[in-house]
């Protein structure tokens, strides 16, 4: 007997050595998620069923010599407010509970093609609205590192449950940070990719002109194997672009050396609590000791006090717009106290409000992007603090906006990866950002810190124990 892969790259590898099948992983995963929901309320559904059918069927493909690839038998998990056809696909709400898709998502349908088994489709604030992980419906997802502290949201349950050792990567989405808030406080990698790489058709929708959909996972290869499998134009997404298909695994290995880190003046370290402040500045140590220049920078729309109303403007002025289509005025009382106060505030955004919002985003996407010219990618906490209590009031949560809202606002790619514990034993995240299209470059220097600093061997207080 020998314990549960810890990554996909080793389930993988025992996959084609024998020594392991796709049967035998699915059965001890979704072991793990019965023994763990009640304690971290990871799941909405879980799919045994479908997953044992599915994990027996790529057993005997590869038996037979059909390989489909680095996820083959892999198992993983859905936000879910991903599409599944047959499944319940609830958005987390009371309002959409008996929903019921006929098709999947295109990237489920991606997943499916690169032989990945889907276990369970995860808990998630309610619309993909907050990053608290608390939801009314269907209870509040658990930090698998303290059960009293937030998962993050809106992704919470795919980071809990990947944090918790429950399956090896998942999918998100992020609109004003919904992947990187619970990756950054579960302590697991998570990457929003430039707008419109990932196809969100068959993906409930946030906010049309912010929304991108993205994989967490315990290391940086997962996530480079999982958004391999997602990226891809897409006809049936209106917003999804034509671009390069990269092999985002190719440089992994390729180090920092010789690659510009900027440090963005009064606002890499503004307003950060002293433990993220120490983690993050050994961060930028451990790149410089890897051979990376690192050098301050200045974006003065940063480096000021920061205005989130654009983004919020275009967000809920969206958001508003799509729940009444849905009829959600006329059954308020349905959805929690986020989702309602969303709805409250989009209704006093007016359309000239939201059009000048829109227009100012071209303004601000080439002040941050000037930067480029000086250095390959940005550095920053991923989150001002570390988890706080569920309990928590607003303004303490509205703290994780600062590094995750600018970002949104402009559409670049970037990605949360461990770098350090807090003294109470959170974790603690750390943020690379990087011009269009560079999910590469992101990737390869989250990959040479990783490999250096090794956190992501760090073990939450509640994880799966299990042998096979």
């Amino acid at each position: 007997m020998m314990p549960l892969p810890t990554t996909c790259v080793e389930a993988g590898a025992r996959l084609r050595d024998g020594s392991i099948t796709s049967e035998v992983l699915t059965r001890a995963y979704l072991q793990c998620m019965k023994r763990l929901q009640d304690k971290l309320n990871a799941f909405i559904t879980i799919t045994e069923e479908q997953a044992l059918a599915t994990a027996v069927q790529l057993d005997a493909d590869l038996k037979n010599g059909k390989d489909r690839g680095p996820l083959h038998g892999i198992p993983i998990v859905h936000k879910d407010l991903y599409d599944t056809a047959g499944i319940p696909t609830t958005e987390g709400s009371e309002f959409f509970r008996s929903r019921i898709p006929t098709e999947d998502a295109t990237v489920v349908k991606k997943l499916k093609a690169a032989g990945a088994v889907m276990l369970a489709k995860t808990n998630m604030n309610e619309l993909a609205a907050g990053l608290t992980g608390t939801n009314m419906a269907f209870g509040d997802a658990r930090n698998p590192w303290n059960t009293e502290r937030s998962a993050g949201g809106s992704s919470s349950g795919t980071a809990a449950a990947i944090a918790a050792g429950c399956c090896l990567a998942g999918t998100g989405s992020d609109t004003g940070g919904s992947i990187r808030h619970p990756a950054g406080w579960c302590g697991v990698v998570g990457i929003r990719p430039t707008y419109g790489l990932v196809s969100l058709a068959g993906v409930f929708p946030r906010a049309y002109s912010l929304d991108c959909g993205g994989p967490l996972g315990r290391t940086v290869g997962d996530v480079a194997l999982m958004l391999n499998a997602m990226v891809g134009y897409d006809p049936a997404y209106q917003h999804s672009v034509r671009a390069p298909v990269d092999d985002y695994c190719a440089e992994l290995d390729s180090g920092v050396r010789g690659l510009r880190l900027g440090v963005v003046d009064n606002y890499t370290f503004r307003d950060i609590d002293d433990e993220v402040a120490d983690a993050v500045r050994a961060a930028v140590d451990a790149l410089a000791a890897l051979g990376a220049e690192v050098k301050t920078v200045r974006i003065p729309w940063m480096g000021g006090s920061l205005d989130y109303s654009p983004l919020f403007s275009i967000l809920l002025y969206e958001f508003n717009q799509i729940m009444a289509e849905h009829g959600a005025a006329e059954r308020r009382n349905m959805f929690g106290p986020i989702v309602q106060a969303n709805l409250a505030k989009g209704e006093t955004i007016s359309r000239e409000a939201y059009e000048k919002a829109l227009t100012e985003r071209p303004r601000r996407i080439s002040e941050v992007k000037r930067v480029f010219a000086e250095v390959d990618a940005l550095i920053t906490p991923t989150m001002a603090m570390v988890a706080p209590p569920l309990t928590a009031d607003a303004k303490t949560f509205e703290r994780g906006f600062q590094f995750t809202i600018p970002t949104s606002f402009v559409g670049l790619p970037s990605l949360s990866v461990p770098c350090g514990f807090s003294q109470g034993g959170m974790p603690i995240g750390l943020l690379i950002t990087a011009n269009d299209f560079q999910e590469a470059l992101l990737l390869r220097i989250a990959a040479a810190y990783e490999a250096a600093t090794q956190f992501y061997k760090n073990l939450p207080p509640v994880h799966c124990e299990q042998t096979v």
